[in-house]
């Protein structure tokens, strides 16, 4: 069976649905949260899916990369925790996570959230709903592979993309991602479609969802969440939802090293040879832009760490600080 000739994974039979299944996810659905150094957010993340999103705990997994938790023992007692020996970064991550929610036969969506989620305004509950809609539409979207909240497409200048909101409807094809809060479906990964861990950071989710749709699968935008989200997808919306909570990217220089080397990575495997020429360009305009001596030695050894093929984590270029203490009550 082709990709484009498979069915797509769909809600129950209303036979064997809960009475409450218009605010619970199907079974067939597993969350994976994925965290490092952020046990708060983490945990905030956690919470919600079980008690907003309705999740039952045994459907939530929690991959800890290296360092972290949940700041609960109780917390991780209820769901279900991987623990990987050291960090792998979110392209190790998510695919250490896809393969434990898939080791389970009667899963057929795994749920993607990174740990700081919470800090954005997607609609919530809104994972029963979303998968009711993607069953809805299999007859005009038959080989759905991953649905995202936030999309992104090329615009012919090399890996280069733009935030796509689209003003009405809903399932909008488009052409990569972040990870955010995305469905994946079980058909991408047994058609060999796992994140890469070599990219380890930076770009590894746009190099994912190229392959997914080389495989023949469609990456589609929830609308509904596109919309809530728009103003948080700028860098100044991005900060001002990040804010007194976990440092901006301005805070972490060390991420510039890992997009500008990956970008490069990314043009090698999806792009055209002028795309190198378009890297180069906005290589030149990042480093204009760049807020420290620290960024802009990031991105030149990003550069030229992407010429020479170079990947996995770099040493020198690691997190530091997950997230901020919670605010003291008693203080304000």
């Amino acid at each position: 069976m082709t990709p484009r000739d498979a069915p797509a994974p769909g809600p129950p039979d209303s036979a064997s649905t809960p009475p409450d299944s218009a605010s619970t996810p199907p079974d067939e659905v597993t969350a994976v949260v994925l965290t490092y150094r952020r046990p708060r957010l983490a945990s905030e993340v956690v919470r919600s899916l079980l008690e907003v999103e309705g999740f039952a705990p045994d459907r939530v997994v929690v991959v800890v990369n290296g360092d972290g938790g949940l700041d609960s023992p109780e917390l991780e007692d209820a769901v279900r925790m991987v623990r990987l020996p050291t960090n792998l970064g979110p392209a190790g991550g998510f695919r250490a996570g896809l393969v434990e929610a898939f080791a389970d036969e009667p899963c057929r969506w795994a749920y993607l959230c990174e740990d700081d989620i919470g800090l954005f305004d997607l609609p919530a509950p809104r994972v029963a709903d979303l998968v009711d809609r993607v069953g809805a539409a299999r007859d005009s979207h038959p080989a759905v592979g991953a649905v995202v909240a936030y999309g992104r497409s090329f615009v012919g200048r090399g890996a280069h993309t733009v935030n796509v909101v689209p003003a009405t409807g809903d399932l909008v094809p488009v052409d990569v991602a972040c990870w955010g809060a995305t469905l994946v479906a079980r058909r991408v990964v047994e058609s060999g479609v796992l994140p890469d861990d070599e990219l380890f950071f930076g770009v590894e989710d746009f190099d994912f969802f190229c392959r997914a749709r080389e495989a023949g699968w469609e990456v589609l935008l929830d609308g509904r969440a596109a919309r809530a989200v728009a103003d948080q997808q700028t860098n100044e919306g991005r900060d001002e939802a990040m804010s007194g909570a976990r440092p901006n990217d301005a805070a972490e220089a060390w991420r510039a090293y890992y997009h500008a080397r990956n970008s490069v990575e990314l043009s090698r495997r999806h792009g055209r040879p002028s795309w190198y020429a378009w890297q180069l360009a906005y290589s030149a305009r990042h480093l204009q832009a760049a807020r420290s001596t620290e960024e802009r030695r990031a991105i030149v050894h990003g550069l030229w760490d992407g010429a020479r093929g170079r990947l996995g984590q770099h040493p020198d270029y690691r997190r530091g600080a997950g997230e901020y203490p919670s605010p003291d009550p008693a203080a304000g």
